[in-house]
């Protein structure tokens, strides 16, 4: 059986210093403007009677049924025995179907290259026994990557949207 690779991010822990986003950027030289992992910031929130400024890095989830496969009119999105999905450029015709179909709004669109363009977790490191990009440069280690039913054992179910999306 292949293994379900997923990445995870306790939010609890981020301080938003943004290396996430840093590290994305040169390793998958997305548009400009555009940003494959955000961290977007949710505000000040009373965490156990104290005041915390609270992050929350968005990126493509992997979902197990990716609503963007189901309306891309070409089959450009694919997803891999491992989980990850894969945008691919060459076939995009740049309709932005799958933009408007990502419950998660992390999808891009490439206006210089005309097509749709995503985190895809790195899928060049994972291939050559690496992590994604990410992972390795987090300061506060919040970021985890690895197979899901082993993170989910890990942590237990705080992550219970991997298994229903």
């Amino acid at each position: 059986m292949t293994q379900k690779l997923a990445l995870l991010i306790d939010e609890d822990l981020c301080w938003g210093c943004d290396a996430c986003e840093v590290a994305c950027k040169q390793e998958n030289r997305p548009s400009e403007g555009s940003r494959w992992i955000q961290v977007r910031t949710k505000g000040v929130q009373k965490i156990d009677g104290k005041l915390r400024l609270i992050y929350s890095p968005a990126r493509c989830l992997q979902c197990s049924s990716p609503p963007c496969i189901k309306v891309c009119p070409v089959e450009a999105i694919t997803q891999r025995p491992d989980g990850i999905v894969l945008v691919h450029p060459e076939t995009c015709i740049g309709c932005k179907e799958c933009i408007v179909a990502c419950p998660f709004g992390v999808m891009k669109f490439n206006r210089e290259k005309g097509v749709a363009e995503k985190c895809h977790l790195c899928y060049h490191r994972i291939d050559q026994g690496k992590k994604p990009a990410c992972v390795d440069v987090c300061l506060a280690r919040c970021i985890y990557f690895g197979e899901i039913s082993e993170l989910l054992d890990r942590f237990g179910d705080r992550w219970w949207f991997i298994r229903t999306k």
